[in-house]
């Protein structure tokens, strides 16, 4: 994989990380701490929805929280923890779309990326 972080203000710079982090980050660190940034807005929208068709979203919430905090600079380079909420990402999400299903809403299919 190549390294492209801009997730700090020591990216080398201002312009992002390339080869190697400034920080000591790896370049599959950083693709790793992207992957769950795109998982957790995925589980947001999810989430937006089950709010306004009353499915409860504590767990969502309680998610989307712990996984902004896993990718803030400098806080976790354990690419084995990040994949880990990265899976609990997609359960949750997948266990939201399974209650709404359950309450007969279906999902749009143009949801955005």
């Amino acid at each position: 994989m190549s390294m492209f972080c801009f997730q700090c203000q020591e990216a080398a710079k201002g312009t992002g990380c390339t080869i190697a982090g400034v920080c000591g980050k790896k370049d599959t660190t950083a693709n790793l701490q992207d992957l769950l940034v795109y998982v957790t807005k995925g589980v947001s929208l999810v989430a937006e929805l089950a709010k306004k068709n009353s499915v409860e979203i504590d767990k969502a919430d309680k998610f989307v929280f712990e996984a902004l905090f896993v990718t803030i600079t400098n806080a976790n380079f354990d690419d084995n923890k990040i994949t880990d909420k990265i899976l609990e990402g997609i359960e949750v999400r997948d266990t939201l779309k399974k209650e709404l299903e359950e309450k007969g809403f279906e999902l749009p299919v143009d949801l955005p990326e």
